[in-house]
């Protein structure tokens, strides 16, 4: 790993055949980007680490075609969070080394990771990979909230206090304006240092707009707090809308299915993911429109009648979102030997 005033990435591979590591750690004027490329053995991808200024860094991870079913490990330097981003609409698995239960991480979720969390996930063949993480060390984050005299949301706090044997991590929604800033930067057609500024101009806003959340709910009169078995429920019927949201169940059926009351599935809902059970069946069909349209499959009026959104206002709303540059596009290349991402983040869960 890398010292205080540089970023790296230390990563593991391991299956049956082969055990590998290594560390990303761009160093040197003119060397402030790695890529890595995949062993054959695991398959065809690549991994990329940018350090773009003095603690601000990100990374990509790709993976088109696993050979092996593959455990994958990676660490950063203990002083930077991170903010990972899924890429493609299905939902994919990971994991958090000392915590047991898995997590998955949809394009609508926005997590903070603190500086002791060691990610994991399997590669498996069949299954493709398209993320992004941003990186902001501990003197960053805090100058984010120096500047306007404000005092660090203690969740964020707790991110860089957390015990070792406790790693913390906190979920929160992936909004459009994330969305747009994130396509902007996979699109972005700039180079060398210009490229370089733009792009951590892009990072902070990133991470900017999901620490304002934090401060938003500190400002917000706190709910009663919802007991560990609402959690998972409402979690369940979140989990059953991302797969139904086509040709979803209605909110009776919704809460006879998770087993939990109407009142308490609705205000839950709202207070766990900041949207309504509506909003969220929504922004589901948003995406799966926007995702038609980027494949050329169809025209705005189909798009709309196949996510049942028939009413004329509707289909203008999916028009003006399509106009916007919402819906996904190939990005082009930032270097030329960075990996090109399929469909991108487009239309998020959640409004900024």
């Amino acid at each position: 790993m890398k010292p205080r005033d540089g970023f790296g990435l230390h990563i593991e591979f391991a299956h049956d055949m082969l055990a590998f590591s290594s560390d990303l750690c761009p160093a040197g004027l003119g060397e402030r980007q790695i890529n890595f490329r995949l062993p054959e053995e695991i398959g065809d991808g690549a991994i990329e680490v940018t350090q773009l200024g003095a603690g601000v860094s990100y990374g990509t991870w790709i993976c088109n075609d696993a050979r092996e079913q593959t455990k994958m490990r990676a660490e950063h330097p203990f002083r930077y969070a991170s903010f990972p981003f899924q890429l493609l609409p299905e939902p994919v698995e990971v994991g958090i080394e000392r915590i047991k239960q898995t997590i998955m991480l949809p394009r609508c979720d926005s997590y903070i990771l603190g500086p002791s969390v060691v990610g994991t996930q399997t590669i498996r063949p069949g299954v493709p990979i398209r993320q992004l993480c941003l990186f902001l060390d501990d003197n960053t984050i805090d100058s984010c909230f120096k500047d306007r005299r404000q005092a660090l949301p203690a969740a964020v706090k707790r991110a860089f206090t957390h015990p070792d044997n406790e790693p913390f991590y906190l979920r929160g929604q992936a909004t459009t304006a994330m969305g747009l800033a994130l396509r902007q930067m996979l699109t972005c057609s700039l180079r060398g240092g210009l490229a370089r500024m733009y792009l951590e101009a892009k990072v902070l806003e990133i991470a900017a707009l999901r620490l304002a959340q934090l401060s938003d709910e500190a400002n917000t009169p706190k709910h009663p707090t919802l007991m560990r078995s609402d959690i998972d429920l409402l979690e369940d019927a979140r989990a059953m809308l991302l797969e139904r949201y086509a040709d979803p169940p209605t909110l009776t059926e919704l809460s006879q299915a998770v087993g939990i009351n109407r009142t308490k599935l609705k205000a839950g809902f709202k207070d766990r993911f900041g949207t309504t059970v509506f909003g969220f069946i929504r922004s589901q069909r948003m995406q799966r429109a926007l995702l038609l349209l980027s494949d050329g499959e169809c025209n705005v009026g189909e798009a709309a009648a196949r996510i049942s959104e028939s009413s004329t206002s509707r289909a203008r709303r999916l028009a003006r979102a399509r106009n916007s540059g919402w819906f996904a596009r190939p990005f082009v290349a930032i270097h030329t030997r960075a990996p090109a991402f399929a469909p991108l983040f487009d239309a998020g869960c959640a409004r900024a």
